[in-house]
């Protein structure tokens, strides 16, 4: 029972935070959003952002993409690397799906947002005329770098498949981030 209470404190202090937040929020998705690590699963995004959209995908060039940790694992973040590029998701969010996101992540305390203009292809295949102002949650860059749980990197490559993204950018984080002989253990050893 006291686990109980002290978890129902918790959930309510997480609450009254959001509420104060998301009241005035707007619901209407305006903003575009890049998704490279989990929020590349559609069910994941449904209900973490209920009003998001998916509305196309994009590569992130001139970064690449790595895992590093964070309070409770290590995770996906991009860092520049003019060699290289990330695709993503490209998501329409609300303010309040934003808001959401922002406590999801943890930003800013381990993620910050930063803004690209990039080219956008629809759900069709067809680019975009304009060039969209996006924005990704990067991991701070003094993060060291870590190895994901086994299910985290599932649910990335799954997402890989899902989207149709070359998975080589994929193994090349894994690789980059603990190392090639770790990476083939890794990859071998799980799932």
């Amino acid at each position: 029972m006291a686990w109980t209470s002290r978890l129902r404190k918790v959930v309510d202090r997480m609450t009254d935070r959001f509420r104060l937040n998301l009241d005035t929020a707007s619901r209407k998705p305006t903003r575009y959003y890049l998704a490279y690590g989990s929020n590349l699963d559609m069910e994941r995004m449904g209900h973490r952002c209920p009003y998001a959209v998916p509305i196309g995908t994009t590569e992130i060039y001139g970064y690449r993409l790595l895992f590093k940790k964070s309070k409770t694992g290590s995770y996906a973040t991009i860092e520049q690397d003019a060699n290289e590029s990330v695709p993503a998701v490209v998501w329409l969010l609300s303010e309040y799906d934003e808001r959401l996101l922002d406590g999801y992540e943890g930003c800013p305390r381990y993620y910050y947002k930063k803004q690209f203009q990039l080219p956008v292809w629809n759900l069709e295949g067809h680019r975009m005329k304009k060039l969209k102002p996006c924005m990704a949650y990067i991991l701070h860059e003094e993060r060291p770098l870590g190895c994901p749980s086994w299910d985290y990197f599932k649910l990335l490559d799954d997402g890989y498949t899902d989207w149709g993204f070359p998975k080589d950018v994929l193994y090349r984080g894994i690789c980059a981030s603990i190392g090639r002989v770790a990476a083939i253990q890794f990859l071998g050893n799980s799932g």
